[in-house]
């Protein structure tokens, strides 16, 4: 930005903005903003006095302060990239995915990966899983090795019901992150909803050696096995997944269908009770499963 534009010598200016850089970098918050704050009130149009107090207000945690400031800055200059998107940045953080995409969207054409994969995220928690893909697979086009593409892209693959395709870029993930547990875990999911058991298995297992001490992995694995026919196995992967998380409902239920195929009525209502007790309205999944069980 020309210093002369808005009444101030580059050189005095740039002193100002490095003196507010150096307090920030030595820990002298309450310094900076000082500054900043001074340069914004005698130079109102210098948007990046805006853009630099916005982000260690964000560093410290306070977005509201930030983003006053920020929408303060996209008046003055509404084009702003930096503007647009630490704007699209508050607004995806806060869950406000409208605004998020209206930020991101004008920066878009500038091909920056980070900027692609958060708009990705926007309209993938507004339920926009068409755009959120397409979104992804840019990302990957920029930069093969983006963090978390892969995983995310499986996770919309999978509930667009595309579980080939999941397979075939969760697998192109591993290659890239092999102790990534969850590129396992979806591809597991993949597999199964594909019918390709032994595959899914395989996955889940190795998931769980990554990560031993997630119980939604020994939880699914037993969901598996019980799906395989093996029923005595499966009871030990659901023990062990409520030995870690004691609120997994669907560990309980199932639990409980082990004892009810039993014939163990009371040791089955025990568990039932107990899913019941996390969840008070499990009662409906309790009764569909018994259902199932009593069809088969």
């Amino acid at each position: 930005m020309n210093g002369s534009k808005i009444g101030m010598p580059n050189s005095v200016l740039r002193k100002s903005l490095e003196k507010a850089r150096r307090y920030f970098d030595s820990g002298k918050f309450l310094h900076s903003t000082q500054i900043y704050h001074r340069l914004i009130n005698e130079f109102p149009n210098f948007v990046d006095a805006y853009i630099e107090l916005a982000f260690i207000y964000t560093k410290l945690g306070k977005e509201n302060y930030a983003e006053k400031l920020l929408r303060k800055a996209y008046e003055i200059e509404p084009r702003n990239e930096e503007v647009l998107f630490m704007l699209g940045n508050i607004c995806l953080k806060s869950k406000r995915f409208d605004e998020a995409i209206k930020f991101y969207t004008p920066i878009a054409n500038l091909d920056y990966p980070v900027v692609h994969y958060n708009l990705g995220l926007a309209y993938y928690y507004r339920g926009d899983f068409l755009e959120a893909e397409a979104e992804f697979k840019k990302v990957l086009k920029l930069d093969p090795e983006f963090p978390k593409v892969f995983e995310t892209l499986g996770e919309i693959l999978i509930k667009r019901g595309a579980y080939e395709e999941a397979v075939e870029y969760l697998q192109r993930g591993i290659k890239k992150e092999p102790y990534n547990h969850m590129l396992y875990y979806l591809l597991a999911i993949s597999h199964w909803n594909l019918r390709n058991l032994t595959e899914a298995k395989s996955a889940i297992e190795t998931a769980i050696d990554l990560e031993p001490n997630k119980a939604i992995l020994w939880e699914t694995c037993g969901e598996l096995l019980l799906d395989l026919g093996e029923v005595d196995e499966a009871e030990k992967y659901f023990n062990r997944a409520i030995g870690l998380d004691k609120n997994l409902v669907d560990s309980f239920i199932n639990l409980g269908l082990i004892y009810t195929y039993r014939g163990k009525k009371e040791e089955a209502n025990r568990f039932f009770s107990e899913a019941l007790r996390i969840d008070p309205n499990a009662e409906a999944k309790i009764e569909e499963k018994l259902n199932l069980l009593r069809n088969d």
